[in-house]
């Protein structure tokens, strides 16, 4: 699939109940996306999981090897159940890592930083420290609720990066009422 094919389909399935089934070129896996917006590079989607919406995540378009709408029963299902009417597309500028990290900053939320490669694989949640040209300083806590600072990511190194999920919320939640 070529990359105007794959960019048409983000486009005309943007904010719709489209829902698109990607294959990204480091899992096996599909994941299904409601695609919020799109840049040239970058991507914004809810996951959707078994009717369920779990968080915003932006990938690389150029790691997305093949996009499909599927609007087989769970997609309907979905619009039946009005899954996306609440939800509120964040303002987020796409059109680098730079500018995405710019704008989660303004935001102050725990967000995942994930590097889904085999060879090179990451994760980590926590706090935007510091944002650099080709670089993200970042703040993070183990599951072990150890904090470690200072950890620099390189743009080039991410796959994904989420924020409004279970887990990332969860965290957040606990975090501030213990404050760790």
């Amino acid at each position: 699939m070529n990359r105007a094919e794959k960019i048409c389909i983000l486009h005309s399935s943007m904010g719709t109940y489209d829902l698109c089934r990607c294959c990204f070129s480091y899992d096996d896996n599909y994941w299904y996306f409601y695609i919020l917006d799109h840049s040239d590079k970058l991507l914004l989607g809810i996951e959707e999981d078994d009717f369920i919406l779990d968080g915003f995540q932006i990938r690389k378009i150029s790691d997305l090897k093949k996009i499909e709408i599927n609007d087989g029963i769970c997609a309907k299902i979905n619009e039946e159940k009005k899954l996306l009417e609440n939800i509120k597309k964040p303002n987020i500028d796409l059109s680098s890592w730079k500018a995405v990290f710019g704008s989660l900053k303004t935001l102050n939320i725990l967000i995942i930083i994930e590097n889904e490669n085999n060879d090179d694989r990451f994760f980590y949640v926590g706090y935007l420290s510091k944002i650099k040209n080709s670089s993200v300083i970042f703040s993070a806590i183990d599951a072990d609720g150890t904090w470690n600072d200072n950890i620099e990511i390189k743009y080039s190194r991410i796959t994904s990066v989420t924020f409004g999920d279970r887990y990332s919320t969860t965290w957040q939640k606990y975090l501030i009422q213990n404050e760790i």
